[in-house]
């Protein structure tokens, strides 16, 4: 205790020696007990709390016989008293401590100077750094500004070229229309009365498919003037002189069929459109076999699987129209007679139905897939064959026996191929080019139309 007194800075009491007489000697019990032992929680605060780092040096010095007695030790404390270890090892903590500040306070003091030198050199640095980021902000200024303006003169560089591109495109449109006003002008006008007389032109087509097919080409001009006297009668708009082919022949299309072998006779044309628009399947009366040859070579031209030619008389022919049926094949029936086998009733009648969402045919007991690609074609060698009411209404009954114009046509391109060959394949090599062109200048001229009508933002924009 004498050594928590010295550290608290207790005073003691002098009290006489009993050893010497007639001096006195320090005593510290009673201080003790009255400045720290009368509140021990009291006791305990003031050793948490103590000012170890401001230990006057004297008490320090004071505390030094005891630091160095060997009775002044924890294990000796111990034997006498367990609560005097802890304040025997508190006292010596504290003077522990006490020369081991002596010896880190000068360092401390280092440490604040240059901590304070640090806080200085610190405060310059943020203020570089803070001159630096004014500088940089600057700088993403200046470049900001310098990408602003080469974005600018990059986009009025690619509006010049634009322009240009449009300039030269004006020119080249205007140069490739302007020709073409004067017609197109021409043909809105006459569409205009095309559509007039739409009524009457259609009314004569119709009853030229439905009533035409099986007469010579004298009779059918002669039913047509009648019609046409009849229309006039009543005052329907029509076309003068309008027939099938100028209504629903396109020339383009006339054109590759003669360059597949279809005579160049009116009659021919009409029943090439009638074979084309008719919704009954053609039965052609074909006794020079012309129509059969047109066909074929249709069928290898524009028949996307082919043609399979076949003859009632033929074991497979039923097999050959069923598998023409299901793959989509053109399929060319020779020499039929006046009577149509049963067989073929389903597919005259085009009993067509769905099933499981697939176009079906029933073919005797076989129910066949429907092909959208399939053709029908019948032929007959026959002159004049005389077929009845049931099986005319079923087909459409097409006369192709040659007429005098016909053949004189054909007979004048035997002479010519004997005569000049060089000149008939000159002619032959004119025609199939003609078609080529026309037709070329009709796909030039439907997407000429397309693109200006369904155009968005500026026509010229459009390479």
């Amino acid at each position: 205790m004498e050594a928590a007194c010295i550290m608290f800075g207790v005073k003691p009491n002098m009290v006489a020696d009993p050893d010497n007489m007639g001096k006195k000697i320090k005593d510290y019990w009673e201080p003790a007990q009255k400045n720290l032992l009368a509140d021990a929680n009291k006791l305990l605060q003031r050793l948490f709390n103590f000012d170890k780092d401001n230990i006057p040096e004297k008490n320090i010095q004071l505390i030094q016989p005891y630091i160095n007695s060997p009775a002044f030790q924890p294990t000796e404390i111990e034997k006498a008293s367990k609560a005097c270890t802890a304040i025997c090892m508190w006292s010596r903590a504290m003077n522990t401590y006490h020369f081991v500040a002596k010896q880190v306070e000068p360092k401390r003091k280092k440490l604040a100077e240059a901590e304070a030198e640090l806080e200085i050199t610190m405060g310059k640095l943020q203020k570089a750094r803070d001159e630096l980021q004014g500088v940089m902000d600057k700088i993403t200024e200046l470049e900001n500004g310098l990408n602003t303006a080469l974005a600018k003169k990059e986009d009025l560089a690619n509006q010049v070229e634009q322009c240009s591109a449009r300039l030269g495109r004006a020119k080249k449109l205007i140069g490739g229309l302007g020709g073409e006003k004067d017609r197109w002008t021409q043909s809105v006008a006459q569409f205009a009365i095309d559509y007039v007389n739409l009524l009457g032109d259609v009314l004569i087509s119709s009853a030229s498919i439905a009533y035409l097919g099986p007469y010579t080409s004298d009779f059918r001009a002669k039913l047509v003037a009648k019609w046409h006297k009849c229309i006039e009668d009543l005052h329907i708009p029509h076309t003068p002189k309008c027939d099938l082919v100028n209504t629903l022949g396109d020339p383009v299309t006339i054109r590759s069929w003669q360059v597949s072998g279809l005579p160049t006779d009116q009659l021919s044309t009409e029943n090439a459109i009638v074979i084309e628009k008719a919704r009954r399947w053609p039965l052609l009366i074909d006794p020079q076999t012309q129509a059969n040859k047109f066909i074929k070579n249709l069928g290898k031209e524009h028949g996307k699987n082919g043609i399979e030619v076949t003859k009632p008389s033929n074991k497979n022919f039923l097999r050959t129209l069923e598998n023409g049926v299901r793959f989509g094949k053109w399929i060319l029936l020779e020499n039929v007679s006046e009577k149509l086998d049963a067989a073929l009733e389903p597919i005259l009648q085009q009993q067509v139905f769905k099933q499981q969402g697939q176009d079906m045919i029933k073919l005797g007991d076989t129910t066949v897939p429907y092909s959208s690609e399939f053709r029908f074609f019948m032929t007959t060698k026959l002159p004049n064959p005389h077929y009845p009411p049931e099986v005319s209404v079923k087909v459409s009954l097409l006369n192709f026996s040659i007429t005098p114009a016909g053949l004189e046509e054909q007979l004048l391109g035997i002479i010519m191929a004997n005569e000049l060959p060089d000149l008939e394949a000159k002619k032959n090599e004119l025609v199939v080019n003609n078609a080529q062109m026309a037709k070329k200048l009709k796909e030039i001229e439907d997407t000429i139309l397309y693109m200006l009508s369904n155009s968005k933002g500026n026509i010229l924009d459009d390479a």
